[in-house]
């Protein structure tokens, strides 16, 4: 029987965000009929290393990782893949609110469409005209907050690129995806809610610093940065810091932008 292992990232420090992760695994036991049509594996990935400590509980069927390392978007996820046991993988959030039939749905474009091997869920406030929609843009097909893949997609991608730390994990993504030509689709009656962001608010308020520093820090910044559509990134280094990550490894967004161009007037 066809199976989805659910890796979920969290940073339980509260028990709100306990709460929430009760929920979010409610809400996926319940989409689906798991037990008859789906084998279902949940993993969730946590961050804070007190947390066998500070007495919270998750189901008994859920597997708890509580990794050596500190927080890395992208090796958590790795984490989670090499600990996965079925072929199907939910890459995940825990801010999220499952919708009835929502794996269904992405099974169905699966089987239709064998060459996909990537897929998000709409969010349940999104309306779309077919049934499925390809492409690559970020938040708009690819949801970093839930994407679904055949495993089988690792063994042409390799793992994770553990380079992107939290900033442009989903931009990386999506380029790596379009780099080997392996199509990811949003699937448009496939609905999961994201509640936007409640585990990552800590992260966000992770040191803003004075655009004169970051500059100084920074010498040999490419000059685009100094212009008005990207000196806001000026002002907070992990953002800056994966910015410069994503552009050595892929270019500037101009350079991104004309290589697109250039492929589709001669493919």
């Amino acid at each position: 029987m066809l199976g989805l292992s659910a890796i979920f990232l969290s940073y339980t420090n509260s028990p709100q965000i306990h709460q929430m992760n009760l929920k979010c695994i409610d809400t996926l036991v319940n989409s689906e009929d798991f037990i008859t049509n789906f084998n279902l594996e949940i993993i969730f990935i946590e961050s804070n290393k007190n947390y066998r400590n500070n007495g919270y509980h998750l189901p008994q069927n859920v597997k708890v990782i509580v990794p050596e390392s500190n927080f890395n978007f992208h090796r958590f996820l790795n984490i989670g893949i090499k600990n996965s046991q079925y072929e199907y993988l939910a890459l995940c959030n825990n801010d999220l609110l499952f919708k009835p039939h929502w794996f269904s749905e992405i099974i169905e474009i699966a089987n239709q469409n064998p060459k996909i091997l990537s897929f998000s869920p709409a969010d349940d406030g999104e309306h779309w005209k077919n049934n499925f929609e390809l492409g690559y843009n970020i938040r708009t097909h690819i949801k970093g907050w839930c994407i679904v893949v055949k495993k089988e997609l690792f063994n042409h991608i390799g793992m994770l690129d553990e380079t992107f730390d939290f900033y442009y994990a989903d931009d990386d993504y999506g380029l790596t995806l379009k780099h080997h030509k392996i199509p990811h689709a949003l699937v448009k009656k496939s609905f999961v809610h994201h509640l936007g962001g409640a585990n990552t608010e800590t992260r966000k308020k992770e040191v803003n610093k004075d655009f004169a520093l970051i500059t100084h820090k920074y010498p040999n910044l490419p000059k685009y940065f100094y212009t008005e559509g990207y000196n806001w990134i000026l002002k907070n280094e992990k953002l800056l810091d994966g910015h410069l990550k994503f552009h050595k490894k892929w270019g500037s967004p101009k350079w991104i932008s004309f290589k697109a161009k250039w492929r589709k007037i001669w493919s």
